[in-house]
């Protein structure tokens, strides 16, 4: 992987990151890459159809409605992103 990629992969992981972190008001040292959405920070479908719809409007990815049952943890989250946005792999 080439210095340009790995740092685009990490940017877009950190802007996911935040995405979530805000739709889930939650502090940034409480997201952890497999902790389940709905059991440790009560999210529920509302939240996470926000934040599809910001990946679509910030980032430019679009993750079609029957795949956002998928989008459970943080980890399943680059999981769709990395099937779905046409870029480098989130790692």
């Amino acid at each position: 992987m080439t210095q340009h990629v790995a740092q685009t992969s990490e940017n877009l992981r950190d802007r996911i990151s935040s995405i979530i972190v805000q739709e889930l008001e939650i502090e940034d040292d409480e997201l952890t890459s497999t902790a389940p959405f709905e059991d440790e920070y009560d999210a529920d479908s509302l939240t996470l159809l926000a934040v599809v719809a910001r990946f679509e409007r910030e980032l430019g990815i679009v993750i079609p409605s029957d795949h956002i049952g998928r989008l459970t943890s943080l980890d399943k989250v680059f999981e769709v992103v990395n099937e779905f946005s046409g870029t480098a792999p989130v790692v």
